[in-house]
C-alpha cells in the first residue's frame, strides 16, 4: 500500500518538480503590436497546458492553456511570464521578454496608385475618375489590420491655366467636388494629395505620406 502511494506521489509532483525549461513563441519571432491582438503560444517541458498559467506585465494575456492571445498597452518591452500550479498557489517557472512596437503609417491609396510606391506617378484620368473611395493599407503586413481614413486635403493643379483648386474632404469616400475636380483634368495637370489621416486598429491616428499624380493623358 505504501509503495502504491509512493508512486501516486511521484504522477502527481512529475509536473511541478521537472517543467524547468519553457518556450514562449509568437509568429514575429521576438515582438508584438500594440494595436493588435497577437497570438503565442506557450509551452513547458513535462507540463500540460492545464497547469500552465501565463502572465506579462505590460497588457494583458487572454485565452487559458497554451495557445494564448497577447494585447499590449505600452510602447517598449513586455515580459511574458509562465507560472505552473501546485496545488492552490502557483510558481514562476520562466518568463520571456518581447519588444511592444507601434504599427507603421499605412499606405494612402486610390485606386491602383499609393504614396509609397518609387517609380513615377503617371496616371490616366479615367482612372482617377472612376475612383468612389480613397484607402490605407500596410503594404507586405501579415496581419488584417484595419485603418479608416479620417480627412485628406487635395490640390489640383491645371497646367494649361495655371490655376488651382483645393479641397477638403472628411471621410474617405471622395467628394462631389472633388470628382467634378477630378472630371476636368487634363494631360500634364497636376493632383495633390496632403494632410491626409487615418486612424488605425486601437483608435490610435497616423499622418500618411503625401501623393502627387500627373495626368498622363
Amino acid at each position: 500500500m505504501k509503495q502504491v502511494f509512493f508512486f501516486t506521489l511521484v504522477s502527481f509532483f512529475s509536473c511541478h518538480l521537472s517543467a524547468q525549461q519553457i518556450s514562449v513563441s509568437n509568429k514575429r519571432n521576438n515582438f508584438f503590436y500594440i494595436e493588435l491582438d497577437n497570438p503565442i503560444t506557450v509551452a513547458a517541458e513535462n507540463c500540460s497546458c492545464k497547469d500552465l498559467v501565463v502572465k506579462t506585465n505590460n497588457g494583458n494575456i487572454a485565452g487559458k492553456g497554451c495557445q494564448l492571445i497577447y494585447r499590449g498597452k505600452e510602447v517598449g518591452s513586455a515580459d511574458i511570464i509562465v507560472y505552473k500550479k501546485m496545488g492552490s498557489k502557483i510558481k514562476e517557472i520562466g518568463r520571456s521578454i518581447f519588444r511592444v512596437k507601434r504599427l507603421p503609417a499605412p499606405t494612402f491609396k486610390i485606386g491602383p496608385y499609393g504614396s509609397s510606391y518609387n517609380q513615377e506617378r503617371k496616371v490616366k484620368r479615367i482612372v482617377l475618375v472612376s475612383q468612389q473611395y480613397v484607402r490605407a493599407e500596410l503594404e507586405g503586413f501579415d496581419f488584417d489590420a484595419k485603418f479608416s481614413i479620417d480627412s485628406f486635403s487635395v490640390k489640383i493643379f491645371y497646367a494649361e491655366s495655371g490655376k488651382s483648386d483645393h479641397f477638403i474632404n472628411t471621410t474617405g469616400k471622395i467628394g462631389q467636388q472633388i470628382s467634378a475636380g477630378f472630371s476636368v483634368l487634363k494631360k500634364d495637370d497636376i493632383v495633390i494629395f496632403y494632410s491626409i489621416f487615418a486612424t488605425g486598429p486601437a483608435g490610435q491616428q497616423y499622418e500618411l505620406a503625401p501623393l502627387i499624380l500627373t495626368i498622363e493623358k
